[in-house]
């Protein structure tokens, strides 16, 4: 998966990125809204910050992405112009490539259909249980 990405993103930018980049360009992209550091940490199930400031800078430093804020809470991060592009390219890119690969396998797009279906049911149950372990811790 992580060299589909990058073979993606290859395609569209000189801009040397790793996969981990990738996603959290796509991520700050994904809403039209800023992204905490901690949104971005749960969204890629990662815990390790430093290694996320590592590539929050870099994407900066690329011009894809920009810092708003200061403070240990108070900053945000956000597509530039540049980035919200590539970020669109991107995501054109990998539609039209998955689209064209399903192409000739309509019993694995209707299998797939299936599993997202069942994914968005999984995730459902699992907010449903931490509201309600919130609930009774006090949370």
């Amino acid at each position: 998966m992580t060299r589909w990405q990058a073979g993606c993103f290859e395609q569209l930018s000189t801009v040397s990125l790793a996969s981990a980049e990738i996603t959290l360009l796509q991520l700050i992209g994904d809403g039209g809204r800023f992204k905490t550091i901690k949104e971005l940490a749960r969204s890629t199930n990662r815990t390790d910050i430093p290694n996320i400031q590592y590539s929050l800078r870099k994407l900066a430093t690329a011009g894809l992405t920009r810092k708003q804020g200061a403070g240990r809470s108070g900053v945000t991060y956000s597509l530039t112009e540049e980035g919200c592009q590539v970020a669109e390219r991107l995501q054109d890119t990998r539609e039209r490539l998955l689209l064209q690969a399903l192409a000739g396998r309509p019993d694995l797009a209707r299998r797939l259909h299936g599993a997202a279906e069942t994914l968005e049911d999984l995730t459902e149950l699992f907010d449903a249980a931490v509201r309600q372990a919130e609930a009774r811790s006090g949370s």
